[in-house]
């Protein structure tokens, strides 16, 4: 009987190893019966036979984070298809910037602009990206603000772009702000996670 009892918590501490780390929604309840003494629980294995394996469990390998995908939070003012699609559960990073023929005009874009950006009505707070750096294509001075938003629920987000200066600035190329040829820029793109 000593070896009945022995073999039964045995197998009692192995279901829990197996079983105790999964939710409890997913186990089912069990109700312990007595068992009667059986010869197959009584008879010494001889070293000749060869014990019945324990199940075992195989760990998920732990998976790298999910890079983040970089959206322009304007799009149709660059001849960009309004809509971005973005994997589920992809953190999102929104960017924009401005870019001038000299770093004076630059600066004074940075001084006198009004950017608002929203997505799905809420403002998004900009951190300008290391300062004033010069674009990669065309070698201008250009300053870049980045917001991280994170992920995304499925479905379609809504990004507003909208600009306005304190007063005209020039890029090098045409004017911005107060009675310039444009007073204000406004965009409306989409974010579709699926």
């Amino acid at each position: 009987m000593r070896r009945h009892s022995s073999f039964l918590l045995t197998m009692i501490l192995v279901s829990a190893l197996l079983y105790g780390c999964r939710p409890a929604t997913q186990l089912a309840p069990a109700t312990l019966q007595p068992m009667a003494p059986s010869s197959a629980l009584t008879t010494p294995i001889s070293p000749t036979e060869t014990p019945i394996p324990l199940p075992t469990t195989t760990l998920s390998p732990v998976t790298a984070e999910v890079e983040p995908v970089t959206v322009i939070a304007f799009c149709t003012l660059i001849g960009k298809d309004p809509k971005t699609y973005v994997p589920q559960g992809t953190p999102i990073i929104l960017v924009w910037g401005w870019e001038a023929k000299t770093q004076a005009q630059l600066d004074d874009f940075v001084e006198n602009n009004i950017t608002t950006i929203t997505l799905d009505g809420k403002v998004m707070e900009g951190t300008l990206n290391s300062g004033v750096t010069k674009n990669e294509k065309s070698g201008q001075p250009e300053a870049a603000w980045f917001a991280e938003v994170g992920v995304l629920d499925p479905g379609q987000h809504v990004i507003t772009y909208d600009v306005k200066w304190k007063k005209m600035i020039d890029d090098g190329t045409t004017t911005y702000g107060p009675g310039s040829k444009n007073e204000t820029l406004h965009d409306e793109c989409q974010i579709v996670v699926e």
